[in-house]
């Protein structure tokens, strides 16, 4: 037990991690084992239980993606904690993005959100707006769109009157999807407009869409 006490301190205590994150969860399993609960390891080791948990994230990938993370081809630790959630096929697309350099912790954390608005659409079509709507630094939201498309004009007076008229690059609607793109400015403008009636930026936004009658 001292032998993996001292392995996992040294893997956690540091950036430069001798060990993958594969090892790192067995060990941490090892201790838990051992002193029978992931609170009694937190105690041990001096980190705290979401932090373990977050590190035993990678029991939730496919085998084919744990193995990227043997090889230390996938080797954040928020990127794997933001890939546990997604199935097996989505996984797959994500983590050959990842180690292409292509897509980042940061870019599937905002994809996970947008995969459970838009579930018909598939990962892959979603990854490419990820990376566009971030190399042109452009927010971009996504929302489900009825057959009622008297609302778009209501919905856009809607975000202008959230953001103003220069912020919004573009609204779109392509089949059942809408597409708001906004500059910057535009962005801070609507995140300012959720705290405001103390809201997440994804539930302002999903609710000036229901407001309009756009929804479905």
């Amino acid at each position: 037990m001292e032998l993996v006490t001292a392995r996992l301190l040294a893997n956690t205590r540091t950036k430069k991690r001798p060990d993958n994150l594969v090892d790192i969860a067995r060990d941490i399993r090892s201790l838990e084992s051992c002193l029978g609960s992931l609170r009694a390891v937190s105690e041990l080791v001096g980190i705290s239980v979401d932090m373990l948990n977050r590190f035993l994230s990678v029991e939730s990938l496919t085998s084919e993606v744990k193995k990227l993370v043997e090889e230390r081809k996938i080797d954040l630790i928020n990127t794997v904690y933001y890939l546990r959630g997604f199935d097996a096929e989505a996984q797959r697309v994500i983590a050959a993005e990842v180690v292409a350099d292509r897509l980042s912790g940061g870019d599937i954390r905002v994809l996970a959100p947008l995969h459970r608005s838009l579930p018909d659409v598939s990962v892959a079509e979603l990854v490419s707006r990820v990376q566009t709507s971030r190399d042109r630094k452009v927010y971009v939201a996504y929302f489900h769109v009825s057959s009622n498309r008297e609302g778009i004009h209501a919905l856009k007076e809607r975000f202008t009157e959230a953001v103003g008229a220069d912020n919004i690059v573009a609204l779109s609607v392509e089949d059942e999807l809408g597409i708001l793109k906004l500059t910057p400015p535009g962005l801070k403008k609507l995140r300012q407009a959720a705290r405001q009636r103390k809201m997440s930026l994804r539930r302002f936004v999903d609710s000036l869409v229901a407001q309009s009658g756009v929804s479905r």
